[in-house]
């Protein structure tokens, strides 16, 4: 697939208000990498990234280091840089360690919902979102919302060390993530999993939570496997 940078052009406007150049730039690229935009083994240069964004050499070469230490770019001797291909092992190894982060999540924002330190009215909230896109059929949206549902969790546990790893992993695993776009079943799955864990998470039943959100991820991870084997 190319790129087309024109096709992002009113999104990155409006990004570009609120963000510095080298965020602008990070989020530009990332998000055509990750929605296949730019095509999983393609070689890019500097000169190529920057067409349409209009920013200077500094902060994109700023986002095209971040994008390296996620894996997403690698830089060839001589051939400038190439996308990373999809691979089984980088999806299961993100997927696993997605799992150990959000189970722990779970866990701890449990333990803090039976302590009382903090309620679940933003992540109702959210839930309830979900359920209204998935009634519409709206695949993107469907996979927006989830991640939202997700953060939150991770914003009730109060984990710094596991946030700032959790933030990473999301940015590199976005893109098997965007894999479940082609399979209509699995918002409806999701939708029922949110609520398990949600209802655990009310419980304040710290264990159950944890079980009810790996059977979540792990779900996901079956559907990507499934997915990316017809891929590759």
């Amino acid at each position: 697939m190319t790129f087309d940078p024109a096709a992002h052009t009113v999104d990155d406007r409006r990004s570009r208000a609120t963000t510095s150049a080298a965020e602008f730039a990070f989020q530009h690229v990332w998000r055509a990498i990750s929605h296949g935009a730019i095509a999983p083994g393609s070689t890019v240069t500097e000169e190529g990234l920057a067409a349409g964004i209009f920013v200077s050499r500094t902060p994109l070469r700023d986002a095209i280091r971040r994008l390296e230490t996620l894996g997403l770019l690698i830089r060839e001797p001589s051939r400038g840089l190439r996308v990373a291909q999809l691979t089984m092992r980088d999806m299961l190894d993100l997927s696993a360690t997605r799992e150990a982060l959000e189970a722990l999540f779970a866990a701890s924002a449990a333990r803090r919902v039976a302590a009382g330190e903090v309620d679940l009215t933003r992540l109702r909230s959210i839930h309830e979102r979900l359920r209204a896109v998935h009634a519409i059929g709206d695949a993107d949206l469907a996979l927006a919302v989830g991640i939202d549902f997700h953060e939150e969790l991770r914003s009730l546990a109060d984990n710094r060390p596991a946030r700032l790893l959790h933030e990473q992993v999301l940015l590199a695993f976005e893109r098997y993530r965007y894999l479940a776009r082609q399979a209509p079943a699995r918002p409806e799955g999701v939708l029922h999993e949110h609520t398990a864990i949600l209802e655990a998470l009310a419980a304040g039943d710290a264990e159950g939570a944890e079980t009810r959100m790996r059977r979540h991820i792990a779900a996901g991870r079956a559907l990507y496997a499934e997915v990316l084997s017809s891929l590759l």
